[in-house]
């Protein structure tokens, strides 16, 4: 969605949450991909924009602390990724098979200094253990490259690197899966 040949060429192929050809009728009726990478609006997403309403003004004060940031937008993501997850499993596609919901926030809030950039990443799935924590660094490339094992595809970029780690021990599997699923 971020890149300008996607804005420029292909927009009219995206389509909202809501609708007949939206992720909602399409989790209602359970006909979903293999993967979906789901990508909310920049008022959803948190990071606002000028033409929202003041839901989705941007933070008046980008420092780094609570004080600084626009408490509404932070109601509109929260409401935002509450609703998809809650479609996401009360979906039938849910029910079946292996599924998993990552979760990611692409940046931190800069309040521990020197800032290093962690950020939260919660991974609900439908099998094996749950509420598993790790202790392991992972990057957005140890994202990517988790995804990428398990589509079986070639890794990109720095998901490649051999210091990037797949993050198996998020995706654990009881000793009742098998890997035909």
């Amino acid at each position: 969605m971020y890149f300008r040949s996607i804005q420029e060429h292909h927009l009219d192929q995206v389509v909202g949450f809501s609708g007949a050809r939206g992720l909602f009728a399409d989790l209602g009726s359970g006909h979903v991909p293999e993967f979906s990478f789901i990508a909310p609006n920049q008022c959803t997403d948190q990071h606002g924009r000028d033409n929202g309403g003041p839901q989705c003004d941007f933070d008046p004060n980008d420092n780094g602390t609570l004080v600084g940031l626009n408490p509404a937008l932070m109601s509109v993501g929260d409401q935002m990724l509450r609703t998809l997850v809650t479609a996401i499993k009360d979906s039938p596609a849910w029910k079946e098979g292996r599924n998993a919901i990552v979760v990611l926030w692409d940046e931190d809030d800069y309040s521990i200094a020197p800032t290093n950039n962690r950020v939260l990443t919660v991974v609900e799935k439908n099998y094996g253990p749950q509420g598993l924590k790790s202790n392991r660094f992972y990057s957005h490339f140890s994202l990517l490259k988790s995804i990428e094992s398990g589509l079986r595809l070639p890794c990109l970029n720095h998901a490649c690197d051999g210091d990037v780690s797949v993050m198996s021990d998020l995706f654990e599997k009881s000793n009742d899966d098998h890997d035909d699923n």
